[in-house]
């Protein structure tokens, strides 16, 4: 991993991020302690919240594109 002046990794306890390799890389890293699977603080699940109450409950597929170009 190429470092940067400063640099700061963040790791979510993932599955992927948990695979024995993982951590015997990031033993040079400073990382920064992060709760696990902590949804709340993940800035993708807010923006699929927001597109699920803006999408609501499409009764077609027809209907969930128009609603999902609206966006």
């Amino acid at each position: 991993m190429q470092r940067l002046p400063g640099d700061i990794f963040q790791q979510g306890n993932a599955r992927p991020h948990t695979a024995r390799m993982s951590p015997d890389c990031l033993h040079t890293v400073t990382t920064f302690p992060w709760p696990a699977r902590s949804p709340d603080l993940s800035p993708i699940e807010h923006i699929w919240d927001h597109f699920g109450w803006r999408v609501g409950h499409p009764m077609s597929l027809n209907e969930l594109e128009a609603r999902l170009q609206q966006i």
